[in-house]
């Protein structure tokens, strides 16, 4: 932010909300641009976070950098801010970010009296800050199309709901960048809603098979992506796929708090698999284990969520808070 006598007074005239995501959105892209430096040197320093040495859990420096980079920065700026982030703080970057986007203080008269009336200490912001680590990885090895799937998420929930978020793509437009915000019952920013593919689904993995069929021979899906990363698949829903479907448990909090308020303030929605509304308090569990369904304003949610078998939906019970 400019210190200008007029920026100094949308500053201090805007509720907190519209600060706290007018600062993560200039941090989401100042961390992006960690990313993209920690890729162009060349060493990620990998380590596999796995416990039992068996399944895939890849972590980076720019994980780890970004992750400094977004918690010390927001903490500076909103001191006492609750953060729940995937990595821990360990790596350093030498400069945080202080500035904030104009963009979203100019906004702020839209906002009503509750999202006026939101203070600090009822606020957890959730944070993974790269989204796709696996691609990414995989990415370093060539040029890859992969690096598209990477994100920056911030999600900022509110009395345990997900209200405002922050999605930025670093590699968007040949390395440019593109950074998406919303705030529930403003409007979701820097991307275009385009026309829709009525039958196309996103997912990410073989093990949401069954329930693929199931949409299927419901004609709600005869043509399927399969793509990484919480952020890059409600951004492909957004831009015409019909639903992003994960009937696996595995998708953390800071997966989807950013993508859910992304879509929902869009008018789309994401819900568990059985269409259940997902917890970000404090008190949270990290997993998703009702799985992920996201659909956009141009769909009929719940017929994707009748369409999911029972026994699916049984599988994977959603539980409220840590146990």
């Amino acid at each position: 932010m400019e210190c200008t006598k007029e920026s100094e007074e949308m500053w201090n005239q805007a509720c907190f909300i519209t600060r706290l995501v007018s600062s993560t959105v200039r941090v989401s892209e100042t961390a992006g641009n960690l990313i993209k430096r920690i890729m162009s040197e060349g060493d990620l320093k990998i380590v596999n976070k796995a416990v039992d040495g068996k399944a895939t859990d890849l972590q980076t420096e720019a994980d780890r950098s970004a992750q400094y980079c977004i918690e010390k920065s927001l903490q500076a700026k909103f001191n006492g801010l609750t953060i729940i982030g995937e990595e821990d703080v360990t790596s350093e970057v030498p400069n945080l970010e202080t500035s904030v986007c104009m963009d979203v203080l100019k906004e702020d008269s839209k906002c009503s009296e509750e999202l006026r009336s939101i203070k600090q200490e009822d606020v957890v912001v959730w944070v993974d800050p790269l989204d796709g680590t696996s691609e990414f990885a995989q990415a370093a090895k060539s040029a890859s199309p992969l690096l598209q799937q990477v994100t920056v998420l911030i999600g900022i929930a509110y009395r345990g709901r997900s209200i405002a978020g922050v999605v930025h793509q670093p590699y968007y437009d040949n390395g440019k960048g593109r950074t998406m915000w919303a705030i529930i019952g403003l409007g979701t920013y820097g991307i275009p809603l385009v026309g829709a593919n009525p039958n196309k689904v996103v997912v990410t993995t073989p093990m949401v098979t069954e329930a693929l069929e199931a949409l299927t021979k419901q004609g709600l899906a005869d043509s399927v992506e399969r793509v990484g990363g919480a952020g890059f698949k409600v951004i492909k829903c957004l831009e015409g796929a019909a639903a992003y479907v994960f009937a696996s448990p595995g998708c953390k909090k800071w997966d989807t708090a950013a993508p859910e308020a992304i879509i929902t303030a869009a008018g789309g929605r994401l819900t568990d698999i059985s269409g259940r509304t997902l917890y970000y308090g404090t008190d949270a569990q990290i997993t998703n284990t009702g799985g992920v369904l996201a659909t956009p304003h141009w769909v009929k949610h719940e017929e994707y969520v009748s369409a999911i078998p029972a026994h699916v939906k049984d599988c994977l019970p959603e539980f409220t808070s840590k146990n």
